[in-house]
């Protein structure tokens, strides 16, 4: 088979092979998702090395998971295997971070955020919303209120039958300490 009839092939013609224990399918792969991951580790503070590592490990856990019979491909496999390596990847940026006293790290000379960033903020975001859980009824609406709806302590207390505006910025005071408590237990 030549090497352009091999990228060719499709991804139910890759899955066949792999069930039926062709190696070839692994190159195959590797050759087709090689520049794509390349280009998000190298983008996201990875080296080549890494990428090549990355993609060679992706690859043996697609490998694996394909060989069980019970596994069901949803979406294409170029899709499946970046998913392995960015969420690897985005795991081990974190590990980094966590080991070191790297700075801030810096937009992308395009403007945007980088993946390691983007996990950050996801992160916080959903250890915000899980401590938000924990607080009270009361403090949810208010806090909800104040925050995302931006209504004035006069509107807050009307909506949550507090007394008037004055224990209502008490009661968001209160919430709020309750809530910044829980957060910073949740990132211990």
């Amino acid at each position: 088979m030549t090497r352009i009839f091999q990228l060719l092939k499709t991804d139910v013609q890759i899955l066949k092979s792999i069930q039926e224990g062709d190696d070839a399918a692994l190159a195959i792969l590797y050759n087709k998702n090689l520049r794509m991951i390349m280009k998000f580790i190298l983008t996201n503070n990875g080296t080549e090395e890494e990428a090549r590592e990355y993609l060679q490990d992706a690859l043996v856990i697609f490998w694996e998971k394909v060989r069980n019979d019970e596994f069901e491909l949803k979406s294409k496999i170029t899709t499946f295997i970046f998913a392995i390596v960015k969420n690897r990847w985005l795991r081990e940026l974190s590990r980094r971070k966590k080991h070191t006293n790297l700075e801030k790290v810096e937009m992308n000379p395009d403007g945007s955020r980088n993946a390691e960033e983007e996990y950050q903020q996801n992160e916080t975001i959903s250890i915000v919303r899980e401590c938000m859980s924990r607080l009270s009824p009361v403090c949810q609406k208010i806090l909800t209120l104040y925050y995302y709806d931006q209504l004035s302590m006069a509107e807050i207390s009307s909506r949550t039958g507090l007394a008037n505006e004055n224990v209502a910025k008490a009661k968001k005071y209160q919430c709020k300490k309750e809530l910044e408590r829980l957060v910073k237990l949740a990132l211990v």
